[in-house]
């Protein structure tokens, strides 16, 4: 006889209900703790030297810088410039290299524009100025030094689009993870309620009889003798009757 699901579900919709209402409110939880960051956007314009370039080939060169420009922001000689550059930056920074590596990696990210010669940067900070004034240092950074780090002469990187700030906090993004927790909540929920009830999944058997052994008789030795005696008896009592007929 085939399962229905749906009867499954139906019947245990309270444990579906609960698992889900617990998997949203541990994916609220979580992002209400982490601190809340800005962004603030800034783009950059990468123009390849080369006057005998044509279109297409000053276009491929210029993604290609850019794909390597998106990789040089995280190095640690692009941070250090960029920190020393402006003394307004805050000095958030760990001091354990590797930590301040991961803290840098996580506020700034780059992204190449194909087909346009173009790449956004975008910094994340919980304070919108220092988001501010973090895009708009490593824009001025790249304009001025960008091509001591690809040693092309005629190169030229110009900021074409001022850091925009965001009027609310980016990240955490509450409404993705709250969508998030409650798809793997009810998922969670469906996959628990289908392997604890369908029958495959159950030990089902008959119960056996329990067999109880019949306690050996025990005779004690007295007992013994008193029945060859009695069975003696009988006999010779027997004996005597058919005698006497």
């Amino acid at each position: 006889m085939s399962t229905s699901y749906v009867k499954i579900l139906k019947h245990e919709w309270r444990t579906i209900f609960f698992i889900t209402g617990g998997a949203l409110v541990l994916s609220l939880i979580l992002s209400l703790i982490q601190p809340f960051q800005y962004s603030a956007k800034t783009r950059i314009l990468v123009i390849p030297s080369g006057s005998g370039l044509d279109a297409y080939s000053a276009l491929k060169s210029a993604e290609a810088i850019g794909e390597n420009i998106s990789q040089v922001i995280y190095t640690t000689s692009f941070f250090d410039k960029v920190t020393q550059n402006n003394s307004e930056i805050q000095n958030i920074w760990s001091s354990d290299e590797n930590k301040k590596r991961k803290q840098w990696e996580k506020t700034i990210q780059a992204e190449v524009l194909y087909g346009t010669g173009m790449v956004d940067i975008t910094v994340y900070h919980k304070d919108k100025s220092q988001a501010t004034i973090l895009a708009s240092t490593i824009a001025d950074v790249l304009s001025r030094e960008g091509r001591n780090y690809f040693g092309i002469p005629g190169l030229q990187i110009i900021m074409v689009s001022s850091p925009l700030l965001s009027k609310y906090p980016v990240k955490p993004n509450i409404l993705l993870n709250v969508f998030m927790g409650l798809l793997l909540g009810l998922l969670a929920g469906i996959t628990f309620s289908i392997l604890t009830s369908h029958p495959a999944m159950k030990e089902e058997y008959s119960p056996r009889p329990i067999k109880i052994a019949e306690p050996k008789m025990h005779f004690r030795p007295e007992e013994k003798e008193e029945k060859e005696i009695a069975e003696e008896r009988e006999i010779i009592s027997m004996h005597n009757h058919y005698d006497k007929s």
